[in-house]
């Protein structure tokens, strides 16, 4: 299976850090889920989602078709991984 980011759009190589999310896509007649998964490199991408400007409004978790299945809440949840993983010496 191919891993592309969600942000920046390149595959994720084996053994890079990464987040992977999975979203309930549809919920079927028959009681099963199809699922939906997204992924995101943790230190490059996950990074900007933590600096937002004061000038922007805020991220009300609103869906944006741009962000495709990543959510505002998983971009907070990233950004915050990443700091973690930077002060214990893992970010790279």
């Amino acid at each position: 299976m191919i891993r592309l980011c969600e942000r920046c759009y390149t595959p994720i190589e084996r053994g890079e850090d990464h987040v992977s999310f999975a979203h309930i896509h549809r919920a079927h007649r028959d009681g099963s889920i199809t699922w939906r998964y997204s992924h995101v490199h943790t230190a490059p991408c996950g990074a900007p989602a933590a600096r937002r400007s004061a000038a922007e409004p805020p991220d009300t978790g609103d869906w944006d078709p741009a962000r495709r299945a990543f959510s505002p809440a998983a971009a907070r949840w990233v950004a915050r991984a990443t700091e973690r993983a930077e002060r214990a010496g893992r970010g790279r």
